[in-house]
């Protein structure tokens, strides 16, 4: 053989195979293969970065390009109109439209399906999230919405609550096909549906069912409070509880994608349960909450405060201990143990809490948005409230009396929230419409606690003034039966009198009645400092209805 003549070595050809034109916008954008996961993939997942989803695209190469490309804009003979909760149509509006806008994963769904899915994307999302910046709201549960059939239907169902909200209903029309009230029912059935068909199906992980359900149980929860259903509220949110404790948060082993999104949320959902609920209802079971078990695993007040998600992570542990802490509950000792034994150090941290979050910015060189701030500016109302419950729920021997020392509290409380909802944040061609911590909780303790003439009847002003519906709360209900226990205890008084001990409300309940005519309101008087009679001692309950 020739030394000096060798032979050029034969060339591998790779395999040829078609060019992907899928994949994360993420990927795609950085060249890199992804593994096309959903909602999001695990390559950005793996590697910290955000995944910015997926686009849908049609390959080149098919009949499916060459039709749709063949299609050319023609003039829209229509023009979409929402009138009383229903899509109309105006003719020749001179609009122009294309067949390409039509997202894929909208392709089965009605005009009026995707008036609403787009109404949830551009307000009803971020009004859920109120004055918080909940993630679920932000980015999950629109990332879910792109694949999963079922929270794209139980979306559109809380937008199509939102729409509603604030609008009259004749009777004649209740119950009716045409009822624009049965649009959500409808909705939430489709998503119940869907969910079935979902985790029945053989293609689904048993991670991906959890991680499905938990999504769905959320929307279900906030559907069944801003319905005002809470006995359905309350059921789902044990159910969605347990299977997040149970199948993640006691298993530290096992790491739950979107964990702190899903967690935070729980939050607010069961803060919100808390401050409505009746004295004989369910409570949800301490081994299974989630806020119960951030209480009392890490007590949030031992805690140091950087950031605005420790403020609201702690303000929410604290409201929900004086919530749970209920004198006419025999149930709730758990709360009212802790709140004994750590008052002092819980009225503490919220005295310094505000200066650890100020040193932390200043430090890092955060700057506050404007968003931020309001938050701040709401976490600032409810650390007022906090701080009048944990001083006063110790002293109920005192009867309603304790409170009167507590007026600038409740002046501090009145004024930051005319601030809030005066401010450009808050002003929305639709209500304000949210689940979770709000305005109307502690407007309405201000109202029915502090008994100075002036900042209990500006309280009341507010939540008339402005229409909010914050989960079961409503300002325009809590207006209408506060007044009315106003006039009660105010009876035979001149304007600026204080009300007397004996002539005050210590406990008070309200139900809608079953016709929706009016509502039942019931209330029972202080026992003038002696609070701690028997049952069978108090003064019983009285009763009376007030129509609508």
């Amino acid at each position: 053989m020739d030394l000096l003549h060798i032979p050029p070595k034969e060339r591998k050809s790779r395999t040829s195979r078609p060019k992907v034109r899928t994949g994360c916008v993420t990927c795609k954008a950085r060249r890199k293969k992804c593994d096309e996961a959903r909602p999001y993939c695990r390559t950005c997942a793996s590697a910290g970065r955000e995944c910015g989803g997926y686009e849908e695209t049609i390959d080149r190469r098919t009949r499916a390009w060459k039709t749709t490309n063949a299609t050319v804009d023609v003039p829209c003979k229509i023009k979409i109109e929402v009138q009383k909760n229903q899509l109309t149509e105006a003719k020749d509006c001179g609009a122009w439209i294309s067949r390409l806008l039509v997202d894929p994963s909208q392709a089965d769904l009605s005009l009026s399906e995707r008036w609403y899915l787009g109404l949830f994307r551009t307000s009803t999302a971020s009004q859920c999230s109120g004055y918080f910046p909940l993630e679920f709201w932000r980015r999950m549960v629109h990332q879910f919405s792109e694949v999963e059939p079922a929270v794209r239907h139980a979306i559109i169902a809380i937008s199509a609550l939102h729409r509603s909200f604030g609008t009259t209903q004749s009777a004649q029309n209740s119950g009716k096909q045409n009822d624009p009230h049965l649009f959500p029912l409808r909705q939430c059935n489709k998503a119940i549906v869907c969910l079935q068909q979902r985790l029945q199906s053989a293609s689904c992980r048993q991670d991906s069912h959890v991680l499905i359900t938990l999504v769905t149980c959320v929307l279900f929860v906030s559907f069944a409070f801003l319905q005002g259903d809470t006995d359905a509220a309350s059921c789902h949110l044990r159910h969605g509880t347990r299977l997040l404790q149970e199948t993640y948060l006691s298993n530290t082993k096992k790491k739950l994608d979107y964990g702190p999104a899903l967690t935070d949320v729980f939050y607010h959902l069961e803060l919100h349960w808390a401050s409505l609920r009746e004295p004989e209802a369910a409570t949800l079971n301490h081994e299974h909450s989630i806020v119960h078990t951030m209480v009392l695993g890490n007590p949030v007040w031992r805690k140091p405060v950087h950031s605005l998600e420790d403020a609201c992570n702690l303000l929410i542990g604290l409201a929900w201990l004086v919530c749970e802490n209920d004198p006419e509950n025999s149930k709730m000792v758990v709360a009212r143990e802790i709140l004994d034994k750590h008052q002092d150090a819980i009225l503490q941290k919220l005295k310094i809490w505000k200066t650890e979050l100020t040193t932390s910015l200043t430090r890092k060189k955060v700057l506050l948005s404007s968003r931020d701030r309001h938050t701040l500016a709401a976490l600032n109302l409810w650390t007022e409230i906090i701080f009048i419950r944990v001083s006063t729920d110790s002293r109920q021997n005192e009867g309603e009396s304790r409170f009167d020392s507590f007026t600038s509290n409740f002046q501090r409380v009145v004024q930051l929230a005319k601030s809030i909802l005066s401010s450009d944040f808050s002003q929305s061609p639709i209500p304000t419409f949210s689940v979770g911590m709000g305005m109307i909780p502690p407007l309405y303790l201000c109202a029915f606690r502090c008994r100075d003439w002036h900042i209990r009847r500006e309280a009341v002003r507010l939540l008339q003034r402005w229409q909010l519906q914050e989960g079961a709360w409503t300002s325009s209900g809590t207006a209408f039966v506060v007044s009315r226990m106003i006039a009660i205890e105010s009876d035979g008084l001149t304007p600026g009198e204080l009300v007397p001990e004996r002539a005050r409300i210590s406990a008070m309940r309200a139900g809608a009645l079953p016709d929706r005519s009016g509502i039942r309101l019931w209330y029972r008087r202080s026992q003038g400092g002696s609070s701690t009679q028997s049952e069978s001692n108090r003064d019983p309950w009285e009763s009376e209805i007030l129509p609508f």
